[in-house]
């Protein structure tokens, strides 16, 4: 199943270039139908990894065949702008998507362990990750060697910055904070979030509230919806009172 971070990119990423209409990714439109796809899917958290057509589900989020587009690949420098997110890519035009701990994983060898499960197969003996050239930057595992990057419009992936390993330990001291909270207002929850980007040395870093194309009002409860790294922004949306609080 996919996380909040996932959806975002998939919605929002898988065409540089959009068609300026109702199905274009920054739509209201679009922001209505991520919200209600997160209120599905908040109660099934417990898989991580999912595979997905490739082109397929370029199809279906933007209606098209994505546009030719500059490479740019992360920040320029071998770094993800999408440190939580990890792609695994199979030779038959699926992709194995899970979550990815900057500070504690290898994203070769994560996606080594999935491999026999996603693709039905045992992992190639070389594999190799790369940052993509989308605007959201992520990691994507190709099998092969580091020629695979340039082939794909990629650059070798070389780990994650101090900033995203300092994140990696804010997600998993926030996640402590609130394991055992049914509910924490949006007040508290800021709250908790000012003090732990403090001690993790996160400067530049707020936390707002994520709006659907129709404005709405907080409600009692809150949890994070997504981490946008290049804005240094966490987006918070409403919990359900009783459902476990989610942090990506």
């Amino acid at each position: 199943m996919l996380s909040d971070d996932e959806l975002v990119r998939m919605l929002r990423t898988r065409d540089p270039h959009p068609d300026p209409s109702e199905t274009d990714p920054d739509s209201p439109l679009a922001d209505r139908i991520l919200a209600r796809v997160r209120e599905r899917t908040r109660r099934r958290r417990k898989r991580t990894m999912v595979v997905v057509p490739v082109v397929a589900l370029a199809l279906a989020l933007v209606g098209g065949t994505a546009a030719t587009y500059a490479w740019v690949a992360g920040d320029g420098e071998g770094h993800t702008l999408d440190s939580s997110g990890l792609t695994c890519v199979g030779s038959d035009q699926s992709d194995a998507v899970t979550g990815f701990d900057p500070g504690a994983d290898d994203p070769i060898e994560v996606c080594r362990q999935l491999w026999q499960e996603s693709f039905g197969r045992p992992a190639p003996e070389t594999l190799t990750a790369c940052v993509e050239s989308s605007e959201q930057g992520s990691i994507e595992v190709y099998p092969g060697g580091r020629d695979q990057c340039a082939r794909h419009r990629a650059d070798p992936y070389r780990g994650p910055t101090r900033e995203q390993v300092n994140l990696a330990h804010f997600r998993t001291d926030l996640r402590e904070r609130v394991a055992e909270r049914d509910c924490v207002s949006y007040p508290e929850f800021r709250d908790v979030v000012s003090e732990l980007l403090a001690k993790h040395r996160l400067t530049g870093w707020s936390a707002g509230h994520f709006q659907t194309g129709d404005k709405e009002p907080e409600g009692p409860c809150a949890e994070v919806s997504y981490f946008d790294e290049p804005e240094r922004k966490i987006w918070l949306g409403d919990a359900k009172a009783g459902d476990p609080i989610y942090v990506p």
